[in-house]
């Protein structure tokens, strides 16, 4: 039986002593920054989010921690990762609103048990779908700075000129119509951000966050809307 007291200090602590496994990419201010723009989407109360690349779970446990009538289910590649994510789901005692799987973003299988993940346990007709499907693909080209030696982090942080588009089309088979696909990339990467996307998600937000006065944005936040129409709105934070 969990223990009141350590899930109630493991809360007020959060994000810190989340686990990170030894190695592996540390979460920061992008997926922090996903987290609270994910949140503040007007989605329904019992809204269900997938999350590709959920690494230790940060973004989607911040969202379960603000959103308690949600429910999420995370794919990882790393399997240390994926089952990090699973251990800091219990220890917030959130280990019923949040599946973290292992997987890969382009196996159709593993997105198939994504969405078979949706029942929670329930006897569902037909494929769930998700309401919306966060993810901090690994958005650093190798040519910008030092890469790490650890595999772990060097496949968190760098990507291929496909990567944008792979996770795009993987968000589109979960998303439901009218479902949001929100992702967080370096600011310099959102003309390849928005060449990524299929058809189907239509972009309507792009809030660039700038970090430093008298200096370029440092990071893009983008919300596209499956089978959307609406204007494209630019913010800055």
């Amino acid at each position: 039986m969990k223990d009141s007291a350590d899930i109630r200090a493991a809360r007020e602590a959060f994000p810190a002593g989340l686990e990170q496994p030894e190695g592996s990419f540390r979460f920061s201010a992008d997926a922090l920054l996903l987290a609270r723009f994910t949140a503040e989407q007007a989605l329904p109360e019992q809204a269900v989010l997938a999350e590709l690349g959920t690494g230790c779970g940060v973004v989607s446990l911040s969202v379960l921690l603000e959103k308690p009538g949600w429910k999420s289910v995370g794919l990882e590649r790393e399997a240390v990762l994926a089952e990090a994510a699973a251990r800091n789901a219990s220890s917030l005692e959130l280990d019923e609103n949040f599946t973290p799987l292992c997987g890969d973003v382009n196996s159709r299988n593993d997105l198939r048990r994504m969405r078979e993940a949706l029942a929670f346990g329930e006897n569902l007709s037909g494929p769930p779908m998700f309401d919306a499907v966060a993810t901090n693909p690994p958005w650093r080209v190798e040519s910008d700075g030092r890469v790490p030696p650890s595999g772990l982090r060097r496949r968190a942080l760098f990507g291929t000129a496909e990567t944008f588009r792979e996770f795009f089309i993987a968000a589109d088979a979960l998303l439901k119509s009218g479902g949001l696909l929100l992702a967080v990339s370096g600011a310099d990467r959102t003309a390849d951000l928005l060449a990524a996307l299929p058809k189907r998600l239509h972009p309507e937000v792009l809030r660039f966050v700038f970090t430093k006065e008298n200096a370029p944005a440092e990071f893009v936040l983008l919300m596209a809307r499956k089978n959307g129409r609406g204007a494209l709105k630019i913010e800055k934070a």
